[in-house]
């Protein structure tokens, strides 16, 4: 709150005034990982921000910082390109915060040359960063009206996959969400997702891709929060996809015979040491352990 407060002091003389301040990302989702502490402040101006406001926000904050006792710890960087802003501090936790500057503007107008133009020589500030940072901010409402407790749960599970198995780590925070939150529900769409437990939901995931989801005339993945239909899995190779469907294969045996452990990466419980397995010969080379 207080740091909203200076903001708005600061900018209140200008043409260029900031409307509001709003957490984004996996912070506000409560799914951020123990790794990597990450967070994303959105910054809405009422009019569209400029190059020049940009730096003059930076440079406001950078003489903040410096009046502060932890200023030798925390590193201000910047990238125009992104619309953002970076504050970085590795002790005693590594904390990485990204100030991204938007308009509520880019999204409601409708776009043509004129537009353009003016926005050109105004020195406004990229038009498709500003609008990833409006996607970034439906999407984090979307996943708090959706998610649960125990979808969040698998979400983290399946995070964690992404960074150990090299077959999983194409896919995009944002597609593990919608995925998460399709399979968890019956064919009877509603507000609210069925209570299913995290064990249920991370099979009904490896089904999904077990099944050929991603191979041949796919349907797709729509993503909700936009007006026009995108499929968020687009960008997959055939490679890509036939790796995900290998490994979530081998993943569903390994399940099949209560070796969930060998799925999350932990010791084998002793009670499922004189179970039977799955050769160790089995397993895809997609499903392999990152080096």
């Amino acid at each position: 709150k207080q740091w909203y407060q200076r903001r708005v002091a600061i900018t209140a003389g200008d043409h260029l005034v900031i409307k509001s301040c709003i957490r984004i990302g996996d912070l506000p989702k409560h799914s951020i990982m123990k790794s990597k502490i990450e967070g994303v402040l959105a910054v809405f101006c009422v009019k569209k921000p400029s190059i020049e406001f940009f730096e003059k926000i930076f440079m406001k904050l950078k003489m903040k910082f410096a009046e502060t006792e932890d200023a030798l710890d925390v590193v201000l960087a910047s990238d125009i390109s992104q619309v953002t802003i970076f504050v970085k501090r590795t002790e005693p936790v590594a904390v990485e915060v990204k100030i991204s500057i938007t308009s509520a503007v880019f999204r409601e107008e409708e776009v043509n040359e004129s537009i353009l133009a003016e926005e050109k020589s105004s020195r406004v500030l990229e038009r498709k960063a500003c609008l990833d940072v409006l996607g970034l901010l439906r999407q984090t409402k979307w996943f708090e009206s959706r998610m649960s407790v125990s979808l969040i749960v698998v979400l983290q599970l399946l995070k964690d996959l992404s960074k150990r198995i090299p077959a999983w780590s194409p896919l995009s925070t944002w597609s593990l969400e919608l995925l998460v939150e399709r399979c968890a529900r019956t064919k009877g769409y509603s507000s609210q997702p069925p209570q299913f437990s995290p064990p249920e939901v991370l099979r009904r995931v490896f089904e999904l891709f077990a099944s050929g989801f991603l191979l041949l005339n796919s349907p797709g993945l729509n993503d909700p929060c936009e007006k026009e239909s995108v499929d968020v899995l687009a960008y997959l190779t055939n490679q890509e996809r036939e790796d995900l469907t290998a490994s979530a294969q081998y993943a569903l045996r390994l399940m099949v015979y209560n070796q969930l452990y060998k799925i999350l990466g932990i010791a084998q419980p002793p009670a499922l040491k004189n179970l039977g397995q799955v050769p160790r010969s089995a397993a895809p080379s997609s499903f392999k352990q990152k080096s």
